[in-house]
């Protein structure tokens, strides 16, 4: 069956298809007030708290396979000690202080960012479904590792970070995500003695022959996102891209160590499956970004939507890389989110 192509509709016909799709998306958490109880028949909770914790792991919203029984138990403490006090569950999702400049010229947020929130408020509502309180999500900018191992604009992080600020209250949202903070706010403690030990563990780590793959696999990573000032020789560039892929070790070392994430009642969620960091941080949720089946971080390229070939229009993260591979559309007049940026999107389609 060849395939569609919605690149060829009118321009009002493929705005409108826009509109729809938008406003498909841009869900109204639902947000109960009233004091809830758990049933007199779960005298331990446990029913209720699996209920939840499945419905939190449910494959539209969970990248990678289910967690072991061992890290399930761990989840699920936390998670019975919200539903026994009747409160919605902490979750505090990591995000970068700032869009890639290497595949956007600003760093403010735009539709990635906007179908990201809409993404979180549909696990907020699929969770309502077994338990009326749902969730309540906080957002954790981890600006430290960036100065450090970036040297990252300041003003693109306060224009990036004051944006997604705007953008949660325009989406009407600030009833589910409750608030932001920077890593910055407690790193500084990292200086009395963390730091150190985590140098050494990290030297120790990257000594091993057997993790050179990821290594490199690291500073891969590192290349599409560090911004290298112009006019570097290669060997330049290589050093600083490996200087900066080992402090950012440094940093994800010394957060282990600090224990600052061991919160016994917040829950850690954060993009892609964890195999990113040299070590995993066990006890947390791994979410897929925009949509079912997206992984793809919002800060990490231009949000668009994507003609999938087959009459439908899905949420899309267009990255540096992605941009070569696909062609692309401006459609501009739009009046859905009352928010800078968002009167024009980008359509893409792979580029045959």
């Amino acid at each position: 069956m060849p395939k569609q192509t919605l690149l060829t509709l009118p321009p009002e016909a493929l705005r409108e298809r826009i509109t729809e799709t938008v406003h498909r998306h841009w869900v109204a958490p639902q947000i109960t007030e009233a004091p809830f109880r758990v049933p007199e028949s779960d005298v331990d909770c446990d029913k209720l708290s699996r209920a939840v914790l499945d419905c939190m792991l449910t494959r539209q919203f969970r990248v990678g396979p289910l967690p072991s029984p061992d890290i399930y138990e761990r989840l699920l403490k936390r998670v019975r000690r919200q539903v026994a006090s009747g409160q919605p569950i902490l979750v505090t999702v990591g995000y970068a202080p700032l869009k890639n400049l290497n595949a956007v010229a600003y760093s403010r947020a735009d539709w990635a960012e906007y179908f990201a929130l809409c993404h979180l408020a549909a696990w907020h509502n699929k969770v309502c479904g077994v338990y009326a309180p749902g969730l309540r999500i906080r957002i954790a900018f981890d600006d430290t590792p960036l100065l450090m191992a970036n040297c990252a604009d300041r003003g693109a992080m306060k224009s990036y970070i004051d944006s997604i600020r705007s953008l949660v209250r325009a989406l009407r949202f600030d009833k589910l995500i409750v608030g932001t903070m920077r890593h910055s706010r407690f790193s500084w403690v990292f200086h009395l003695g963390f730091y150190q030990i985590a140098r050494r563990r990290v030297r120790r780590w990257e000594a091993e022959p057997a993790n050179r793959a990821q290594l490199d696999e690291m500073d891969e990573f590192a290349r599409r996102n560090v911004v290298l000032p112009a006019g570097l020789d290669p060997n330049e560039q290589d050093r600083r891209i490996r200087n900066a892929s080992h402090l950012y070790r440094v940093y994800w070392e010394a957060l282990q160590i600090s224990r600052f994430w061991k919160s016994r009642r917040s829950l850690v969620a954060m993009y892609l499956d964890g195999t990113q960091h040299h070590i995993q941080q066990p006890v947390a949720l791994h979410l897929t970004s925009l949509d079912k089946g997206q992984v793809t971080q919002p800060w990490q390229g231009e949000g668009a939507l994507l003609d999938n070939g087959h009459g439908k229009l899905e949420p899309f993260v267009l990255t540096g890389g992605r941009r070569q591979r696909y062609q692309t559309q401006s459609v501009e007049g739009l009046e859905v989110v009352p928010a800078p940026g968002f009167d024009r999107i980008l359509i893409a389609a792979r580029d045959e």
